[in-house]
């Protein structure tokens, strides 16, 4: 009798055992599961936080614009016997020259427009790096006024591909992506220092692209450096 006790109590001993154990395994289960989808769920948080950056304003409403342009002009050079055989253009969205027919006035917003790092969908010729928006407000800047870029960022960009880069200089335009703030604190540094001597001269016909011509851009702006 006491034998069959014993046996029923030690029975009824590993059910509560096993009882326990499933408990506790269930619950660990159950956290992990839950610390699963609260990890997911933060990391689609931040994907979603680092993907909606809002587009900075400066004040200028073309130039605010300029996360709608799509297309920028492309210059291509075709060589014929180590020299240029014929030069062709795609000039692209029609608000990139709106901004660029501003002249002057569009500088201090497009270097503002610097710090501005949204995405766009423009590709940089020649490589896989698609270009913020505040890049894009770099290479309209340079188009209304050529900007010396070893006096601004201190640093040597002298090397360039042809057909390459929107014509700027081989990896300028990932530098402006990586350092959008920087870029726009010395570009407004220079356009300080230089802004007054800034002198604006008229384009001969045949100094004009066919871009120029096609969307009314008669001058250039220039500065004489001492």
């Amino acid at each position: 009798m006491s034998e069959c006790i014993t046996g029923v109590y030690r029975h009824a001993n590993m059910r509560l055992l096993a009882t326990v154990i499933l408990s506790i395994l269930t619950a660990c289960s159950n956290h992990q599961s839950t610390s699963e989808s609260k990890a997911k769920t933060h990391s689609l948080q931040s994907a979603k936080t680092i993907s909606s950056v809002s587009p900075l304003k400066t004040g200028n409403d073309l130039v605010d614009r300029i996360n709608e342009i799509k297309k920028l002009p492309q210059r291509t050079l075709r060589f014929k016997n180590g020299e240029i055989d014929s030069i062709s253009w795609v000039c692209g969205d029609s608000l990139y020259w709106q901004i660029v027919r501003l002249g002057q006035e569009a500088i201090p917003y497009l270097i503002k427009k610097v710090q501005d790092s949204s995405a766009t969908n423009i590709q940089v010729p020649c490589r896989e790096t698609n270009l913020n928006v505040g890049t894009v407000a770099l290479i309209a800047l340079d188009h209304i006024i050529s900007i010396p870029y070893f006096m601004v960022f201190e640093t040597q960009w002298d090397v360039l591909e042809m057909n390459c880069d929107f014509g700027q200089p081989l990896h300028l335009l990932e530098y402006i992506n990586e350092h959008p703030q920087l870029a726009s604190s010395k570009l407004a540094k220079w356009y300080e220092t230089y802004g007054q001597k800034i002198e604006k001269k008229t384009l001969k016909r045949a100094d004009q692209s066919n871009c120029e011509k096609k969307h009314g851009i008669k001058y250039q702006l220039t500065i004489e450096y001492q």
